[in-house]
């Protein structure tokens, strides 16, 4: 379930990044949860993959 979880995180992540329009220099709100999402998912799956 875990790593469902991970790995639906890390899709969003980068389907929101995927999405994203031009860069800018400052961080909008969509870029933070963008990131959160991938680090979230991210360490999902690594602490998935520790407890074999």
């Amino acid at each position: 379930m875990v790593k469902l979880i991970g790995s639906l995180l890390l899709l969003m992540g980068m389907a929101g990044f995927a999405f994203a329009p031009v860069p800018a220099p400052e961080i909008s709100p969509d870029s933070a949860t963008t990131a959160l999402a991938l680090i979230s998912g991210a360490l999902l799956v690594m602490r998935g993959r520790q407890k074999k």
